[in-house]
């Protein structure tokens, strides 16, 4: 706060300290960015808003790095299961690296079928990291009863979610969940996101495909459009 002299180099008050995410050591920041957006999503959507107990059965539906990072959070939650979807391979190859047990392709495999194929009775959780309404309606169907769909992925304004018939959904005791950048808290998350890097638990390099200088940032949009690689860094400098 500064005082009323007008000359803000010579104020009587200080700003008070302000807590901020940063990791707490230092850390190579060309892989720790990608916490900032992508990893404390996908890993807070599994350990934050859908609480993903071992044992549990998940479906991931989109392996961006967002979805990666909610198969690398079911995998540190302990999940049994972890069914990834994609349509591009290597995506649903990098999946298998980061801990999925069963790989499907959307145009080919009827995805809400193989998932109560696999299961018996449909999944405990099924994210949407994708951020398409026909996805949560497929995460829905899924769900095994009293499961719970996440939309995680942000879906365009006009898109709509039905849910039909409503009784059906009533009975079934299905839960429907928005999830916001992971529901973090980053004061208290990033610095545990760091520790689980640090301890080989989750795998941040992994998500860094390309490198490319900030003059390339137009060549990094086209992979991103492409399905290309995961995560591009951009250099400055």
């Amino acid at each position: 706060m500064a005082s009323d002299s007008g000359d803000s180099g010579s104020t009587r008050w200080s700003p008070p300290p302000v807590r901020s995410g940063s990791p707490p050591t230092p850390h190579p920041l060309d892989v720790a960015c990608v916490i900032g957006c992508a990893v404390q999503t996908g890993v807070g959507a599994v350990l934050n808003t859908a609480h993903v107990e071992p044992g549990a059965t998940v479906l991931v539906l989109g392996l961006g790095g967002i979805g990666l990072s909610i198969v690398q959070g079911a995998r540190v939650a302990g999940a049994a299961r972890i069914i990834a979807s994609d349509p591009v391979p290597a995506r649903r190859e990098a999946a298998r690296r980061f801990g999925a047990t069963d790989l499907l392709d959307p145009a080919a495999d009827d995805v809400a079928w193989r998932a109560m194929e696999l299961t018996g009775v449909g999944v405990d959780y099924a994210f949407d990291a994708v951020g398409r309404a026909s996805l949560v309606q497929t995460a829905l169907a899924a769900c095994r009863n009293g499961g719970t769909a996440l939309a995680v992925g942000a879906a365009p304004i006009d898109e709509v979610i039905s849910i039909a018939p409503a009784a059906l959904f009533t009975l079934s005791e299905k839960k429907l969940l928005g999830c916001a950048l992971g529901s973090c808290n980053s004061v208290r998350d990033i610095p545990r996101l760091v520790a689980l890097w640090q301890a080989g638990r989750l795998d941040l390099e992994g998500l860094v495909t390309a490198r490319r200088p900030l003059a390339e940032i137009n060549e990094a949009m086209a992979d991103l459009r492409a399905g290309r690689g995961i995560r591009t860094v951009l250099t400055l400098g």
